[in-house]
């Protein structure tokens, strides 16, 4: 086999079978300026424990909100690398390098963003390297030409001036990786999660977060557990509909997104058609100095300041208390609430629901938790959940809102799965007047190691106002291939109201 294969482990959580100083990393590339799918990829990233993210570049171009995306980028994103789109706002590459209608995108996309955009960009290194990893945008070898790695010899050129064992591009937007062992021909493999072999190397394609050119209309990326040397792909839905109203409301002069023609034509165009960047030659980046980074000085440099940051709010809190002023208002950002009952429900008879329903009424909060139900917020202060009472004649419900479109999760309390066991999550969905973004129900099943395994993704679209949305979708047979829990969730990021009754787990069979 060209590489280890490896069960999936993109749920495992945060610091679980850490060695000193490992961090499992969500490395993501060519965003190119679409905020739904960033901000799913975000979501979907710290719900499977990443810890630190790398962007491999292209933030912009394209796609119809740069300044938005940036903001959240710089907010969300711990380190960056150039990408040949973002090298052109920089002025450190000239557009007669793309097409015409890259060209013509790349002037609207400028006009959108003020100097300090400009000087972000500028600031960015071509590389960045990491223990056994280095990340750049295009081909290793000669970072500043943004070379494609598409074919073999452009993968043993990589490896042939490098010597990390992996080595993380985009810039291609299609995900996979090209794999080199001892007969010293490489091969290439569709994206597929796998474990580092000794005598290997890999050159890794985390496909494209905002632009996929692989024929799907997913957003992917990839998380890196780099203490194990595992690598795991990520597949990512997100809102299209949100895109195609962004498209229109800002009338960016940008072709319509491939994912976007894949209902129209069936089937995507073929690679060489859609690559809209012609690399530079060796000659003209002969003298070009390549910054990099090394990833463990900037992890340290950031520790440094965040604790030269502890002492100065140490400080600001005593100034404060001093003052009288009240405490909750120093609270920190992320509020998670378990359930208050921790042990595992059994499982349920065929056909049967198992979850309770949420209660009492009111507002959940750290005084009045949910039972059987964990919630997890971004920010507490602008996001909040009620379960409302029943109607007459209706079912007991949950009222998720937020304030602004950040992280929010619902999960249920985990119910006992034996081997060959399949579930179906159920659901009603209702948008509230002012609701934007996204959101998914998911199946989680948790396994004897502790790593989570998405069994269903339920995709929740557009929703109605006025209807409810159901949600009725069950894991492939031939059901679950190990003991352990399973766990109803629903994540997202949004805006506004989203209203969800019948939330359930049910045997099939």
């Amino acid at each position: 086999m060209p590489c280890r294969r490896v069960a999936s482990g993109a749920g495992r959580e945060a610091g679980t079978g850490r060695k000193g100083g490992a961090v499992k990393l969500a490395i993501l590339s060519d965003v190119h300026a679409n905020l739904p799918a960033l901000n799913a990829v975000l979501a979907d990233a710290r719900g499977r424990g990443a810890e630190r993210v790398i962007s491999l570049g292209d933030l912009v171009g394209y796609g119809p909100e740069p300044a938005e995306v940036l903001q959240v980028a710089y907010a969300r994103i711990d380190h960056f690398v150039l990408g040949n789109h973002d090298a052109v706002i920089a002025r450190q590459l000239d557009p007669a390098v793309f097409n015409p209608a890259a060209r013509q995108m790349i002037a609207w996309t400028g006009r959108q963003l003020n100097a300090k955009a400009a000087a972000f960009f500028k600031g960015l290194p071509y590389v960045l390297r990491g223990p056994r990893f280095r990340c750049c945008h295009g081909n290793p070898a000669s970072p500043a030409a943004f070379g494609y790695v598409l074919e073999d010899e452009h993968a043993l050129e990589a490896w042939q001036a490098t010597a990390e064992v992996f080595l993380f591009i985009g810039h291609s937007h299609v995900p996979g990786l090209f794999v080199l062992g001892r007969s010293g021909r490489p091969h290439w493999l569709s994206p597929q999660d796998f474990g580092c072999e000794e005598g290997k190397r890999y050159i890794v394609n985390v496909g494209s977060v905002g632009l996929p050119r692989d024929g799907s209309a997913t957003a992917s990326y990839c998380l890196f557990d780099d203490a194990a040397g595992d690598v795991f792909f990520r597949q990512v839905p997100f809102d299209l509909e949100t895109c195609r109203q962004a498209l229109r409301r800002t009338a960016a002069p940008t072709p319509l997104p491939h994912y976007l023609k894949l209902a129209d034509r069936g089937q995507p165009a073929p690679l060489r058609e859609v690559l809209d960047f012609h690399p530079l030659s060796r000659e003209q980046v002969r003298d070009r100095p390549v910054a990099e980074a090394d990833l463990d000085r900037a992890v340290r440099a950031v520790r440094r300041w965040r604790r030269g940051a502890a002492v100065l709010l140490a400080l600001l809190v005593v100034l404060l208390l001093s003052a009288g002023l009240a405490w909750q208002h120093l609270r920190p950002a992320d509020l998670v609430l378990p359930a208050a009952h921790a042990a595992a429900l059994p499982a349920p008879s065929c056909g049967d629901g198992c979850l309770p329903a949420p209660g009492p009424a009111g507002a959940v909060t750290r005084k009045a938790p949910l039972a059987d139900w964990s919630l997890r917020l971004s920010d507490p202060d602008r996001q909040r959940v009620v379960v409302r009472a029943a109607a007459p004649s209706g079912p007991v419900l949950f009222s998720l809102w937020s304030e602004v479109p950040l992280p929010l999760q619902l999960e249920s309390r985990p119910v006992q799965a034996a081997t060959g066991m399949r579930f179906q999550v159920v659901a009603s969905c209702r948008q509230g007047d002012t609701f934007e973004g996204h959101a998914e129900i998911a199946l989680l099943q948790r396994g004897p190691d502790g790593i989570d395994r998405a069994l269903v993704h339920c995709p929740l679209g557009k929703l109605s106002k006025e209807r409810w949305k159901a949600c009725r979708r069950s894991a492939p047979a031939p059901g679950l291939d190990a003991d352990g829990t399973v766990r109803w969730v629903l994540r997202g990021q949004f805006r506004g109201e989203l209203l969800v009754r019948e939330a359930d787990l049910r045997r099939s069979r």
